[in-house]
């Protein structure tokens, strides 16, 4: 049995680091909340790192924004 080809076209990793960050941003939100939520963390901490996840996230929203077509690299 032949496997399947392997094309040239394909998704590189550089196209994908930068959706994978952003969901990796996400769920370290939500996992700060639900922390904060069931006690875990205190209320300063939490804000603390949900202010630093926002402000990272609306920079990859911005930069994803003005470059497009480049990755992190270059």
């Amino acid at each position: 049995m032949k496997g399947p080809r392997v094309t040239e076209g394909g998704a590189n990793s550089a196209s994908l680091a930068i959706p994978a960050i952003v969901v990796i941003l996400v769920l370290v939100l939500g996992a700060t909340i639900y922390l904060w939520r069931a006690g875990y963390i205190r209320r300063k901490t939490a804000y603390a790192t949900m202010l630093v996840l926002v402000v990272a996230l609306a920079g990859f929203a911005m930069w994803m924004y003005w470059y497009p077509m480049q990755d992190l690299g270059g």
